[in-house]
């Protein structure tokens, strides 16, 4: 029987560099899975709209997940010519802040993205003007910029559960979300992939942080990407490999790893 593999990755300090976003280093791994045929699926934090330019700077039409699992998008049928379709996993934004307005008068200080200007956002991602209004325009999930003790942070996640939220730590925020993150969209995605192949297909992820680990859990390889900013986090998955180098040269090195092995 063929195996049919899925790769699906998260994007800032994976695929892409921390720093820069480049994805130069990981070239090499990028045209090896084009050439092979095997799905790339981006799965990020990162909003609609700024999936939709990734995905076109990096030329890749298969499904997409945004917003930390928040919802995925599925290309539209080559034949029909319509619209991507999303299926959506999480809250409505509108009801998560709501929450965390209540939460906050709690006594915790975090400033959201729904309160910050595209200065802030700027100079909280290092992006430019236009990504970064692209980054604003969020439909399932709010960012925080913590401002307070790093001690308060179990209560805060303690206060959130109690209002039906979870709290993930990614590279730069505290991503704030309801009954979503990229495991559970991972799974939906699996599902959808075994129904188009006709069996269960091979997920290889990949992810450098915190809010990566439910879909490293989920994967049938895991692959955590070493990070310039922070350590590895906790995996817990017996298939598991560590990257020795950072950012998308790490992300390079495993993907290359595992087509060599996998041929050999």
């Amino acid at each position: 029987m063929t195996e049919h593999i899925i790769v699906v990755t998260d994007l800032d300090g994976s695929l892409l560099d921390h720093h820069s976003y480049s994805w130069e280093e990981a070239r090499e791994a990028l045209s090896l899975l084009r050439s092979e045929g095997i799905p790339l699926v981006l799965c990020s934090s990162k909003t609609a709209a700024e999936m939709h330019a990734w995905r076109k700077k990096l030329d890749i039409r298969y499904p997409f997940i945004v917003e930390n699992g928040g919802a995925i998008y599925l290309p539209p049928d080559a034949s029909s010519g319509k619209d991507w379709k999303k299926h959506v996993l999480g809250m409505n934004r509108a009801d998560i802040k709501s929450r965390l307005l209540t939460i906050r008068d709690a006594g915790f200080s975090f400033k959201g993205f729904l309160e910050m200007t595209v200065a802030e956002v700027m100079d909280a991602t290092g992006l430019d003007e236009a990504s970064s209004e692209l980054a604003m325009m969020r439909e399932f999930t709010e960012p925080l910029l913590w401002q307070d003790e790093e001690s308060k942070k179990p209560d805060f996640g303690k206060q959130l559960r109690q209002q039906g939220l979870e709290v993930v730590e990614g590279g730069r925020f505290l991503h704030v979300s309801s009954g979503c993150d990229k495991g559970r969209a991972l799974l939906w995605l699996k599902a959808y992939y075994k129904n188009e192949f006709g069996c269960e297909p091979v997920v290889i992820a990949l992810g450098d942080s915190g809010n990566d680990v439910s879909m490293l859990e989920a994967a049938d390889r895991a692959v955590v990407v070493k990070s310039p900013v922070r350590t590895y986090p906790a995996v817990n998955h017996m298939d598991t490999y560590y990257t020795k180098l950072e950012g998308p040269a790490g992300w390079n090195e495993a993907i290359l790893n595992y087509m060599t092995n996998r041929k050999g």
